[in-house]
């Protein structure tokens, strides 16, 4: 066995292994033929140290070599060709002794029956992976861990890859306080091949829209793409065959990112997320490679054109790398041969297409993949279907590089089936591409318009935080370095905010942050059995439930992945989609967004629609209707309004025609069926007659 180098590192690459025999290969019968063309089939398996722990360290391209019969030249008389390659475990591993193996021969050769030369050794060298950041109104952190903030808003290169086709888009709007601008990520667009993956909730104004996931394109040979979801659609997951992965901790105000490159990607990325070479002072780059001084210059190089993102469409063509097999050789992969009680290969079924990529989730994931890769063509009356797994409420949006349309998809209005052209009009606007960049405004001052001083939100922040679950039950594995900036940027947050809702918003990134040093420590896990546990089941399920191995199992009574929620507790409504006015003449007002507290996703969840009509002049309710909600996550559900005739008869006086053209809901909201929560009142008016205004209340005049 001739390895091309016997020293690797977890960088992705493939190396050439020739298998050679220095003596003529014999036919099955043990003859030697010049008549006949007799091939000797070769088994190689692979064993690595700490495998049982740590898994397998190496892949060949193939599992079986075939040494043909030949005439011997210069000392060799056959030779076969594959590869080996490293794998991909993101483990804290320093250098791994790995071995690659001839299995006993079998044969009705005697001189060959049984035989089994050396094996080889490969050291594998660790290459970690590096993080990427981008967390509220941003704060990003680096591959190489440079810190700075992005309060512009547009869509932007957050990472690019200029070694292979991968690249994340994201979007960017204002998510400040009445006193300061600032922007949140409210989506992001992932491409890996042909492979086109949105995860986005841009559609709209910020706390009344939901995230779509949608796979806008798929090579269907070559996809390796895996989708979870965790803490019932809190954390999205969207992981590719290279080791890369995009995260999304969702809020109702936007999403914060979470991004790994892979060891190959180190020296080779671009975007907001820097060069992933070591070194934090050349992170400000341009599209060049050139270093540049100021921060909004960097910005500015990767914000993208208006209509020129992945948002907005899909590469025509794609030059996709040369397919490769990777084949999982260990020990468990054999069987005993009947022969001779040796271990043999059972066949090459263990062999795929993407490079292996190990990463264990301390997490617990519902893999949620089968929902959007998937083939299934829309036929002309087919009824379009939708997922309803998790917290999220989703769109299943698929087309392949030809257009044609691959998925299902959900929409308030009546079912129908979608052409391909009906899935490209999916697009939206997005005002902020049309927008100049923002100029830094003046410094931030303390106290905050509402008086909150420096020393009092520094200690809100470091009681919520350091005190927070997951930071005491990762205390050994987190840094202070990483507390101290998740303390920051909650001070930042709340200096630029000035609301008491986003103290908690950075506890995500310690959650991440700790399960990557988990995994990193796979070989240490019984030491930190705490930090499993919180992880596993956030704030120790509140003590309303019991903690397993797939999260919280909550006691009678409980709900939620904490177990934090009453299910017999009384929803509230705190506002509705667009403060509760909507024009019919320019919107689809069949279906309303509601936003509270207390929501339980549960099949009696329902709607209360209470009608109201002028009489005397007066505004009187009639009887109410019911109708089953739509849930999206405990702060936010969708009520589908009963269906009403509400045009105004053509001999209809002035005054009355006033009054008729508006039509007034009250909507109220139960889990159960018998409590119902606080009204609300939803205002419908026609544009075209109709003027209306919030004030203090909604103001309607006749045009």
């Amino acid at each position: 066995l001739k390895p091309e180098v016997s020293r690797v590192s977890e960088a992705g690459r493939r190396y050439e292994l020739l298998v050679e025999s220095t003596v003529p290969v014999p036919c099955p019968d043990g003859s030697f033929s010049s008549m006949e063309k007799c091939v000797l089939s070769v088994q190689l398996s692979t064993s690595s140290q700490d495998e049982d722990l740590l898994g397998a360290d190496l892949s060949l391209s193939s599992c079986k070599v075939d040494l043909s019969q030949g005439p011997c030249s210069d000392g060799v008389c056959s030779r076969d060709l594959i590869h080996f390659s490293p794998n991909t475990d993101f483990v804290k591993e320093g250098e791994r002794t790995s071995y690659i193996s001839v299995n006993p021969i079998i044969t009705q050769n005697f001189l060959w029956n049984g035989y089994s030369p050396e094996p080889v050794q490969i050291n594998v060298k660790e290459v970690p992976p590096a993080y990427c950041y981008s967390f509220t109104d941003p704060h990003i952190i680096t591959f190489d861990g440079r810190y700075y903030e992005n309060y512009q808003i547009g869509t932007f290169v957050l990472y690019k890859s200029n070694l292979w086709t991968f690249e994340v888009h994201v979007r960017q709007w204002e998510c400040g306080s009445l006193v300061h601008a600032a922007s949140c990520v409210c989506g992001f667009v992932a491409r890996d091949g042909g492979d086109v993956i949105a995860f986005d909730m841009c559609n709209g104004e910020m706390h009344e829209t939901k995230p779509h996931l949608s796979v806008k394109s798929r090579h269907r040979s070559k996809s390796s793409i895996r989708i979870s979801e965790s803490y019932q659609g809190r954390k999205v997951t969207i992981t590719f065959s290279s080791g890369a992965f995009v995260r999304a901790d969702v809020s109702n105000w936007g999403m914060s990112l979470t991004l790994r490159a892979p060891s190959s990607d180190q020296n080779h990325t671009e975007g907001l997320c820097g060069t992933y070479d070591g070194q934090p002072d050349n992170d400000f780059h341009s599209a060049g490679g050139a270093t540049l001084e100021l921060l909004q210059d960097f910005i500015s190089e990767w914000r993208l054109p208006a209509g020129s993102s992945l948002f907005d469409s899909v590469p025509a063509h794609v030059n996709t790398p040369s397919i490769h097999s990777y084949c999982s050789c260990q020990a468990d992969h054999l069987k005993s041969s009947p022969v001779s009680g040796s271990p043999q290969i059972s066949s090459d079924s263990t062999c795929t297409n993407h490079r292996p990529v190990h990463f264990r989730s301390f997490i617990p994931t519902l893999d949620v993949t089968a929902e959007y890769i998937r083939s299934v063509e829309l036929q002309k009356g087919n009824e379009r279907q939708q997922p309803t797994l998790g917290r999220l409420h989703r769109r299943f949006q698929s087309t392949d590089m030809q257009g044609t349309s691959t998925g299902a998809t959900s929409s308030s209005a009546q079912h129908q089936s979608l052409s391909s052209s009906d899935l490209k009009s999916f697009s939206y606007f997005f005002p902020e591409d049309h927008e100049s960049s923002v100029e830094p405004g003046p410094p931030l001052e303390w106290p905050t318009p509402s008086g909150l001083t420096q020393q009092q939100a520094r200690a809100q922040c470091e009681q919520t935080v350091e005190n927070s679950s997951i930071a005491v039950g990762c205390r050994l594995l987190l840094e202070d370095s990483i507390i101290g900036r998740a303390v920051a940027m909650c001070v930042a947050d709340l200096q630029l905010k000035d609301e008491l809702s986003w103290l908690n918003a950075t506890l995500p990134l310690l959650e991440n942050e700790c399960e990557q040093k988990l995994v990193q420590e796979q070989s240490r896990q019984g030491e930190h059995r705490d930090a499993v546990s919180i992880l596993r089941c956030p704030n120790l399920c509140n003590w309303n439930g019991q903690c397993s191995d797939w999260g919280c199992v909550c006691f009678p009574g409980f709900s939620s992945y904490d177990c934090s929620q009453q299910m017999d507790q009384i929803p509230e409504i705190t506002k509705l989609m667009k403060e509760g006015l909507c024009n019919v003449r320019q919107e689809d007002c069949s279906t309303i967004q509601v936003f509270g507290q207390g929501f339980e996703d549960s099949s009696q969840l329902m709607c209360e629609f209470v009608k109201e009509k002028i009489e005397d002049g007066e505004w009187v309710m009639v009887a109410p209707q019911f109708v089953q909600a739509t849930f999206r996550n405990d702060t936010g559900l969708e009520c589908r309004l009963p269906v009403e005739d509400n045009q105004a008869p053509a001999d209809m006086d002035l005054e009355t025609m006033t009054n008729r053209a508006v039509t007034r809901w009250q909507i109220k909201v139960s889990n159960d069926g018998y409590s119902y929560s606080n009204g609300k009142i939803l205002t419908l008016y026609d544009g075209a007659c109709q003027i209306c205004s919030l004030d203090t209340e909604i103001i309607c005049t006749l045009r």
